[in-house]
């Protein structure tokens, strides 16, 4: 079962109470923070560099749809051309 239910709000409240030095030291201890194994944002390890063969393959399979794209482009373009000549007949 699967109950779905949205937080609409959130009351927080918080007491003030009389502590000791040593319970104050052993909550801080228990409640702080560390966050030795964050990877921060920018400090990835810098990526390998691409292989011969996968720049190659890249460029190629660019320079090939670069050139289907002109192909159909001009294609479209005479269709284009031969529709909108006026015809007298």
């Amino acid at each position: 079962l699967a109950d779905n239910h949205d937080i609409i709000s959130l009351k927080l409240y918080q007491l003030t109470v009389e502590r000791t030095p040593e319970e104050e030291k052993r909550d801080r201890e228990v409640y702080l923070p560390v966050v030795d194994n964050l990877k921060l944002p920018g400090m990835e390890a810098p990526l390998e560099p691409m292989s011969g063969l996968a720049l190659f393959l890249i460029v190629f399979f660019s320079l090939v749809a670069i050139v289907f794209a002109i192909v159909i482009g001009v294609i479209v373009y005479n269709k284009w051309q031969e529709q909108s000549r006026k015809h007298f007949y």
